[in-house]
């Protein structure tokens, strides 16, 4: 099978997804020919940064490259796909909620290039440990996404888009409902004054046990021992944070199930 070699790469969106793809291609030996981003200051600044020209008009983007990549929010893809009219190479997009069909009308060649991280652009990260999930419109259109994704990361991993949708809710609740509960903490030791760092050790030593082993096995804890006397008393403290005690006490219970 002879597939469609890129060497090209044209990137909608300048954000946190983008900042760090488009140096990696960069660094792996793409050339990126053009940088998009609805605020043209951010396409400016990531251009600089991997030798490509950021582009004003959208519909540029298409002019010399082989593959063109959309990262930009869920609810913004379609719009962007659209503006970029009619394109012979591969389009894909990122997102882990957005479905391949979303690209099925107005394009050949597309697919998904999904990497499974939370990115920000002033943390530096290493992309050959991030797994990267892949979908595309057909089997020469997966076999040359595939061998983009294989410059990035040895962890590639096939997937169809309703797979992608429950990886992304995993995602979810691994990264973000996590950091949410993070944040509650600092809350609390924030109104007593006392530094964050206090709870570094304990989240370093949860996460690391979680890595290494079942979580199910790791779970520590009042609700794991079902100790009614302390949660009530935790129920109590919270009083005072109303949206918290509500939280407190759906995963208090959600524990129990899991243990009783």
């Amino acid at each position: 099978m002879q597939t469609y070699c890129i060497k090209n790469i044209a990137m909608a969106g300048a954000g946190n997804i983008s900042w760090h793809l488009a140096k990696a291609l960069h660094s792996c030996g793409f050339r990126i020919t053009g940088i998009w981003s609805k605020d043209y200051t951010n396409a400016v600044s990531l251009a600089a940064s991997c030798e490509a020209t950021p582009i004003p008009d959208i519909s540029s983007l298409r002019d010399g490259a082989d593959l063109i990549i959309i990262a930009v929010p869920d609810n913004a893809i379609a719009e962007v796909a659209r503006k970029i009219g009619q394109f012979e190479g591969i389009i894909v997009h990122t997102a882990g909620s957005v479905h391949l069909d979303v690209f099925a009308s107005s394009f050949n060649k597309y697919g998904v290039l999904y990497p499974l991280q939370t990115f920000s652009k002033e943390i530096a990260l290493e992309m050959a440990e991030v797994p990267v999930f892949l979908e595309a419109s057909d089997t020469e259109t997966m076999q040359s996404i595939k061998e983009v994704a294989l410059k990035l990361s040895q962890k590639i991993y096939e997937t169809n888009s309703n797979q992608r949708l429950k990886l992304h809710v995993a995602a979810v609740f691994a990264g973000n409902y996590s950091n949410v509960l993070y944040t509650i903490s600092n809350k609390i030791l924030g109104d007593m004054h006392f530094p964050r760092e206090v709870l570094h050790p304990l989240i370093s030593a949860t996460a690391s046990k979680a890595l290494k082993n079942d979580p199910l096995l790791m779970q520590t804890g009042p609700a794991r021992r079902n100790d009614i006397i302390t949660l009530d008393k935790h129920l109590a403290v919270l009083a005072s944070y109303p949206e918290y005690a509500e939280l407190y006490r759906l995963l208090a219970n959600l524990i129990r199930e899991n243990y009783i």
